[in-house]
């Protein structure tokens, strides 16, 4: 893969990873078997794909002062930091239906 492609990857993986986070927190507190399980494999297989990129990524620039990787280490965190908002969006919009039920 291409430097561009592993970083869209890993923005996207990192998307993914954190609303499935939250999700799965919410089928846990929910008590909610099938949701949790679901959940919580789909979210490991987003975390274990960005952080498969990532690692590689942060080797790279750390112990072979190859910088050409530090566009993915951005989109790492930046991917990390959207989806946070996101999540806590999510989290939101869910306690403030759950309050109005």
């Amino acid at each position: 893969m291409t430097i561009s492609e592993l970083s869209i990857t890993v923005f996207v993986t990192q998307l993914i990873f954190v609303g499935l986070r939250t999700w799965n927190v919410i089928s846990i507190a929910e008590k909610n078997l099938m949701r949790t399980v679901v959940s919580g494999t789909l979210c490991h297989i987003a975390w274990l794909a960005s952080i498969a990129i990532g690692s590689v990524s942060m080797y790279e620039v750390m112990n072979n002062g190859d910088l050409r990787y530090i566009p993915v280490v951005v989109a790492s965190i930046f991917g990390g930091t959207i989806g946070s908002a996101i999540g806590l969006t999510i989290a939101k919009k869910y306690e403030k239906h759950k309050e109005n039920k």
